[in-house]
């Protein structure tokens, strides 16, 4: 597979398209008036990395409440867990366009964590609990912030927890389902990713036509599943998936083939899937033949 290069800048655009070769950085200053400062930061930037939380992170206003929240239980892995998820869309997926401040983080901003990032950063596990595990800790934080800086917050993340976790749980079925077809023994202690990769590539190679893209699932007939692609509307029918783990209005953002002679495509590698609700969000990349959500 060609893979296209990405801008730096962090847009997501192929290189050619966006900023071109101009690598564009933001760089942060921390003045400090004394060691005992100093001494702090690095302690703070010491405890971000336990749950991978970004540098630049420590610069802005959620930065310091966020750590405030880690230090309370520093050893709870189900907040160590959550905290990474929820870093990652402040200073990753937000980047320069985060809200100011935790009282202009809109309703469009919860929306767009619960319905599309998250799923974007699930884990693969033989439970299948994510769904509920991310929803307790994410209302159990937005309690915690509104009581601390005043925000009334809770009663939306609240409503929107109710209403996406059914779509959350048929997703979160549906991703475990198709990451174990690639990668059967994900979950073994012997699993060797450079061995399962490889067999992808030969997967990947059997076909005469490929298409990588956003699709919507439009209906289900039998075994087949019918897919439209976002960009042309054209449909394509899929086999292979069982249609107990379809619905209707999903949107699987990946790859799928045809081989020759064939009139039926096949979906052979996975980016994401989301709930329709959560598809103005998605951030397209170029599929990658990797388990991004191991």
């Amino acid at each position: 597979m060609k893979k296209q290069s990405l801008c730096p800048c962090g847009s997501g655009k192929p290189q050619e398209k966006c900023c071109g070769n101009k690598l564009q950085m933001n760089v942060f200053i921390q003045p400090f008036t004394n060691p005992e400062e100093r001494e702090e930061f690095l302690k703070n930037m010491a405890m971000g990395s336990q749950f991978h939380f970004r540098q630049r992170g420590h610069f802005f206003y959620y930065g310091k409440d966020i750590l405030s929240y880690k230090r309370e239980q520093p050893a709870n892995k189900l907040r160590n867990e959550f905290l990474e998820v929820f870093s990652s869309f402040m200073t990753d997926t937000l980047e320069d366009t985060c809200p100011p401040s935790w009282k202009e983080c809109d309703s469009s901003f919860w929306e767009e964590l619960i319905f599309t990032h998250f799923l974007h950063c699930m884990k693969i596990t033989p439970q299948e609990k994510e769904t509920e595990k991310f929803l307790m800790q994410l209302k159990n934080f937005v309690r915690w912030l509104d009581r601390r800086v005043g925000t009334s917050w809770y009663g939306l993340v609240n409503q929107y927890a109710n209403e996406s976790r059914s779509d959350l749980k048929i997703c979160e079925h549906l991703l475990n389902y198709l990451f174990l077809c690639d990668f059967p023994r994900l979950h073994q202690s012997d699993f060797n990713l450079e061995l399962a990769l490889q067999k992808v590539e030969y997967k990947f190679d059997q076909f005469a036509e490929r298409k990588d893209s956003l699709f919507e699932v439009t209906s289900r007939i039998e075994d087949t599943i019918v897919l439209t692609e976002s960009n042309t509307n054209r449909t394509y029918y899929i086999k292979g998936i069982p249609r107990h783990l379809i619905k209707a209005g999903l949107i699987m953002n990946g790859s799928i083939g045809r081989k020759k002679g064939e009139k039926v495509w096949e979906w052979y590698h996975t980016e994401g899937i989301y709930p329709n609700r959560g598809r103005k969000y998605i951030r397209l990349n170029t599929p990658e033949l990797e388990p991004t959500h191991v």
